[in-house]
């Protein structure tokens, strides 16, 4: 992230969207985060003689080596997960003895991160920032000099990357992968349909795709085919909604399974000893197959409710209960985020799949945080906190979420989900 490239940096640009945020001094990066260190980051705070401050002595080192990497270091943590230099009051020990620009530069830089696209880099905010999530502060063009000043100075890289894969074993240029994102996005944001609509319009365009034999043609073709394929998506998706089947049991146990590691990451979470954790993982696992009787109690947020609870209808929610959850999906999808910068892995179809996932599971979250009131704005900031975190969360990257979706994708279980946990 912070060593320089021989290849020329890409210009840095913002969405052309109300993405806002400033630092209210929460203190949720600082719980549980794993801070990497530049070179430079090491050299500045050894600098700063942390081990002659009256509140460090005693206190075992302030940075610890990432497993398996020899030259690799993070921030090390307090005994309660959080960061070595958060202080009492809830603020960080650098930035209040030396001053913002001597912290490490991803403590200087979150809630920001540039994705790659073609020809430009965007500045995008990661919706994991509570404020963030609530749109809180002030417009993000705000912070591109500051950025733009990073990626010059050879801190924050803005480099070409290669572009993800079109579907599995079939490789694009960037001309045309940018067409399909650009195309997803314009479904995401078409505001001629309410947020579910659209989710699933992306969906029957994912699969679509993936079942078009497109090996032998060529970019134009690539081109042409996905312009017809996002028209033809609407059309396709009427059944569904005409329909609203219940998805199949073990669509539902696939869902809980994805919605329950996304609720563990709600910024209210506290979490157990390594060993309670384990039982309880256990225990969690039973419930979530079984689907019936009472759910168990994620982190001191999440309490327990009955399974029967959360597949009732939510009813209609106010735009501004909706909103963060809205805006998660169309910045994501504007960004590429969801795309390049978590699942490099992954083919675009897959990762459409990735973040349409994430709107039943949100609503699914809400009917659990809110159960017995009525949900607030709130809420859903800290939903979408899990959901954005949730978007770099190993269990949520790696190839079981992989085998999950397209197990779904295979008899539209998974639009039958987005459907159904909207009503």
């Amino acid at each position: 992230m912070i060593t320089s490239s021989s290849k020329p940096s890409l210009p840095v640009i913002t969405l052309d969207n109300d993405e806002k945020w400033d630092c209210h001094q929460c203190g949720f990066c600082c719980r549980g985060s794993l801070i990497p260190l530049s070179r430079d980051d090491l050299t500045r705070l050894q600098s700063q003689k942390w081990g002659e401050q009256p509140e460090f002595q005693g206190r075992s080192a302030i940075t610890v080596r990432y497993p398996g990497a020899e030259s690799s270091f993070r921030l090390a943590h307090q005994a309660d997960g959080s960061c070595v230099f958060l202080s009492e009051s809830g603020g960080c020990r650098i930035h209040s003895k030396f001053g913002g620009q001597a912290k490490p530069t991803v403590c200087q830089t979150f809630p920001f991160q540039l994705i790659p696209h073609e020809q430009k880099a965007v500045l995008t905010v990661r919706l994991a920032c509570p404020s963030a999530a609530a749109s809180l502060g002030s417009p993000a063009t705000n912070q591109l000099p500051f950025i733009k000043q990073l990626v010059r100075d050879g801190r924050l890289k803005a480099d070409p990357i290669a572009p993800p894969t079109l579907k599995t074993g079939e490789l694009r240029d960037w001309k045309t992968v940018s067409k399909v994102l650009a195309s997803v996005a314009g479904l995401l944001q078409d505001q001629r349909y309410p947020p579910v609509r659209r989710l699933v319009h992306a969906l029957q365009f994912a699969s679509l795709l993936e079942a078009a034999k497109t090996k032998n043609l060529n970019d134009l073709q690539i081109v042409e085919l996905v312009q017809t394929l996002a028209n033809l998506a609407p059309e396709e998706s009427k059944l569904l909604f005409e329909d609203r089947r219940e998805p199949r049991s073990y669509a539902k146990i696939m869902f809980r399974f994805m919605a329950i590691d996304c609720a563990r990451l709600h910024p209210l979470c506290r979490h157990q000893s390594k060993w309670a954790a384990r039982f309880q993982l256990m225990e969690t696992a039973f419930k979530v197959v079984r689907g019936t009787g009472d759910s168990p109690v994620i982190g001191q947020v999440f309490d327990k409710i009955n399974f029967a609870d959360l597949e009732r209808p939510l009813g209609v929610l106010s735009s501004e209960v909706y909103r963060p959850l809205t805006r998660l999906i169309e910045t994501t999808s504007a960004s590429y985020l969801y795309a390049i910068a978590d699942r490099r892995e992954w083919s675009v179809v897959e990762s459409i799949r990735g973040l349409a996932i994430l709107f039943p599971v949100g609503l699914w979250l809400m009917r659990w945080l809110a159960h017995g009131r009525d949900p607030a704005v709130q809420d859903m900031v800290n939903i979408v906190v899990a959901l954005d975190r949730s978007q770099g969360y190993a269990p949520l990257a790696g190839g079981i979420h992989r085998w999950r979706l397209s197990a779904l994708s295979a008899h539209a279980e998974l639009e039958r989900l987005v459907v159904w946990y909207a009503r």
